[in-house]
């Protein structure tokens, strides 16, 4: 049916091991994509995951695929209705621009148009349930809504991949298992397989510019330039690629009955606890529980003397207690850094290209976080709001976004923007206060002419600061650890009912946060980061009423602008590109590479405690400033099994932990092994916590945290009565400070000032960059490349319990 299609080719990256995680998908031998909104969309691909048992291949009605229901797909004259459908037409006499192959079945009849036909999505496990989004029976319990199973804000569907020029194309697919897609169960147990994880399939269908009774869609001047029919009719389906797909397991990995050890701390060693963790309970060894916590927790947790309470904690920087707290001891275990992800594409022409690479400065990013662009407040990029400019706002770049400031042109002259922006450009932040946050509010501190600019100095176009956020002080030390939306603006919609509320810019609605580093990732991936749309009549308000503000889905191809900080282990897991931190003049962007975390861990200094720590204003030449080392503080005062356990997790991870690679054990992509020097601390704590545990010492309690009336250097109050750090901390006796750099205690120096203005919230943005280069730079042995190729083992969420994810 698609001659032209003869010479395509698709390479898939991985197809085994898999788990939630992107894959790379490239291709040669296709037609060129016509991408521009005047057009007939045709020739491209489109791309799901479906579940199936038989080796044959899956059925169509047994695929994730419909879920956008029109929402933000590529615009085009008669084309958004056939992007992402699970009907079409049957070809009754004398029809055309229909499917002729499509079977008058009963279970494929549209329920809404006697000449139409309808594919249902039938979950895994359930063969018998037929699901149709357009059921109009409410009283037909066996069909359910597919946004039971999936909708624009979760499914992994690809309606539109274009091919450029050269007949090449690329994407990144995000391959989700049984706890993202229930109705697809990819990696589940199989009882009819023996309990062995369940495998899927990837399907291809190219899509070219003919119906599939083989006329052309009608079009401009009669050229057919479009397409017509699902991708799951008989003669669509009939032309797809499918490409075999095996998971991990999704349940329990590590045997029952081993010891559990509970460690918490920040999200930046999530990989390598999935990594290390089955490894560390092969053979009789314990099972290492990691839950991903406020920095604040770790003052919590390692103070608690109630049972079960965490002994190890990783950190960034020493953990100061309010009172008098336990002995710890610190080992290094990952060099890593926090990036700014991107998943950016523009219109040139006809065509649609992928941006590969983005530059951003200090003052480019205080601007992102503090809400001065007229976009970045509700209704400023909308001609459907009643926006008013604040008097405070005298100069507005273009539509008022970042992409139109003049710094941003200079760093990324071949960016080329659309004004059919209607939300926020603003990146997704998390919403907690961190040492990953501060780091950044650093970065940002370390330009004099920013701090000028954040405390009220114009740029060279005239361009203030929101006075909301002047008032915070973000440009004087020392740096905030979270990011604020201190703007009270609200605005009316036009189409907004006269009962109904406005709009405000402290709203989750307007600008949302992402959960974790994590949740950021995957939202940059599926390029969802904004959050509001259009007013709905029939979306349910807070408070119960009908009428609300629509969910919209991802950014369309062709004005895709996601961003958010996040990990550079996550990057790498999701496939994303990352932007490059550039210096106040616009040259010397750097980027998270073995390279330039090499170099900012050869500058790092120590600080009054001890601990080697990058210091983002000073990361050496050529130096990435976000690079992070954390360290596993432990608790010295536990009973001697538990200190037993803890050294062995310091074994592993200076030694066969900080072998890159994409094996269980292995240091994960993301991660920049350790130096010898760095090594050698972590197994003199190991050594030091065997020889305390030989002593077998009676465990010393330690009093209970209490709040400090004021944020410390460490962490501040999240406003659930975690106490911040700043109080004299307890001295560790002389055997528990081993040679080779391992610390106790932070000093009470360390405790002095405090986070600026948490009584506004505690609540404010982050945003960091990276640059990869495009020949490739090698993080933990596997090569970053643009497009990124994944042939990695990915890594589960976030916390892991019983030795899988959760």
């Amino acid at each position: 049916m698609q001659a032209k299609y003869k010479d395509l080719a698709v390479t898939v990256g991985q197809t085994e091991d898999l788990t939630h995680q992107s894959v790379q998908i490239t291709w040669t031998g296709g037609p060129p994509t016509n991408t521009s909104p005047s057009s007939l969309i045709g020739d491209y691909l489109q791309i799901m995951q479906c579940w199936g048992d038989a080796p044959t291949g899956p059925d169509p009605e047994a695929c994730q695929w419909g879920g956008f229901d029109g929402k933000n797909l590529p615009t085009g004259p008669n084309t958004a209705a056939f992007q992402d459908e699970r009907s079409g037409s049957k070809c009754p006499s004398g029809g055309v621009q229909c499917d002729p192959a499509e079977p008058s079945k009963p279970d494929r009849q549209s329920v809404t148009d006697p000449l139409g036909y309808y594919v249902p999505f039938t979950p895994v496990g359930n063969p018998d349930l037929k699901i149709y989004l357009d059921d109009v029976d409410p009283n037909d319990l066996e069909k359910e809504s597919l946004r039971t199973y999936y909708q624009a804000q979760s499914t992994n569907e690809v309606p539109v991949a274009a091919t450029s020029s050269d007949g090449t194309g690329q994407v990144s697919f995000e391959m989700q298992t049984g706890r993202q897609a229930s109705g697809l169960g990819c990696g589940d147990r199989d009882p009819a397989a023996g309990g062995a994880p369940r495998g899927c399939w990837l399907v291809i269908v190219p899509r070219g510019v003919f119906a599939p009774d083989g006329t052309p869609q009608a079009g401009i001047g009669g050229t057919g330039l479009g397409v017509k029919e699902s991708a799951l009719s008989a003669s669509n389906w009939a032309q797809r690629m499918q490409v075999h797909l095996s998971f991990l397991p999704t349940s329990l990995i590590c045997p029952q009955g081993t010891a559990q050890r509970k460690t918490v701390g920040t999200e930046l060693v999530g990989a390598l606890m999935t990594s290390w963790q089955p490894a560390l309970c092969q053979n009789g060894g314990s099972v290492y529980d990691f839950t991903a916590t406020p920095d604040a927790t770790n003052v919590v947790e390692l103070a608690s003397n109630l049972p079960g309470a965490a002994g190890l904690a990783f950190t960034t920087q020493p953990i100061v207690f309010a009172d008098q707290g336990p002995p710890l001891i610190y080992a290094p275990v990952a060099v890593t850094s926090t990036t700014l992800a991107f998943r950016m594409d523009v219109r040139a022409g006809p065509e649609t290209h992928q941006i590969q690479r983005l530059g951003i400065s200090p003052q480019l990013l205080a601007k992102t976080l503090t809400q001065s662009y007229k976009g970045d407040l509700p209704g400023g990029m909308t001609s459907s709001s009643k926006f008013v400019t604040p008097s405070w706002m005298k100069h507005i770049y273009g539509p008022g976004n970042v992409t139109f400031d003049p710094q941003w042109l200079q760093l990324n002259p071949d960016v080329v923007r659309s004004v059919n922006f209607t939300n926020t450009t603003a990146p997704m932040t998390t919403a907690d206060q961190s040492n990953v946050n501060r780091a950044v509010w650093a970065w940002i501190q370390s330009d004099p002419g920013t701090r000028a600019w954040l405390g009220g100095q114009p740029d060279e176009g005239g361009m203030v600061v929101n006075p909301n956020y002047q008032s915070l002080k973000l440009g004087d030390p020392p740096p905030a650890s979270g990011y604020l939306r201190a703007d009270p603006m609200c605005t009316r919609f036009n189409d907004t009912p006269a009962d109904r509320p406005d709009l405000c810019v402290n709203s989750v609605e307007y600008i949302p946060y992402a959960l974790n580093l994590e949740d950021a990732a995957v939202k940059v991936q599926r390029a969802y980061t904004h959050g509001v749309g259009s007013w709905n009549t029939t979306t349910q308000a807070p408070d119960g009423a009908q009428g609300w503000w629509d969910k919209p889905g991802p950014w369309p191809l062709g004005d895709r602008f996601a961003w958010a900080f996040t990990s550079t282990s996550l990057s790498a897991r999701y496939g994303l590109q990352t932007a490059g931190l550039c210096s106040p003049e616009g040259d010397d962007c750097v980027a998270p590479s073995a390279a330039s975390m090499t170099a900012a861990v050869a500058a790092a200094k120590a600080d009054s405690t001890g601990l080697l720590r990058v210091d983002p204003a000073a990361a050496g030449s050529g130096g990435y400033p976000l690079t992070q080392i954390v360290y596993a503080a432990v608790r010295t005062n536990r009973d001697p099994a538990t200190l037993r356990d803890a050294a062995a997790l310091l074994d592993h991870a200076a030694g066969a932990g900080q072998t890159s690679g994409v094996e269980i054990g292995q240091l994960p992509p993301g991660y920049l092994p350790l130096t010898e020097s760095l090594r050698a601390k972590t197994r003199a704590a190991a050594q030091t916590l065997r020889d305390l545990a030989a002593a077998t010492p009676s465990p010393t309690p330690s009093p209970s945290p209490t709040p400090s009336p004021t944020g410390g250097d460490d962490d501040s109050d999240d406003g659930a009565g975690v106490p911040s750090a700043g109080a004299s901390p307890a001295t560790a006796s002389p055997s528990a400070v081993p040679p080779g750099g391992t610390v106790s205690q932070p000093p009470p120096a360390l405790a002095a000032g405090s986070t600026p203005n948490d009584a506004l919230g505690a609540i404010r943005w982050v945003l960091v960059a990276a640059l990869i280069s495009a020949a490739g730079v090698s993080l933990g042995g596997i090569v970053l490349r643009h497009p990124p190729t994944f042939l990695v083992r990915p890594f589960r969420r976030t916390r892991v319990s019983g030795g899988g994810e959760p």
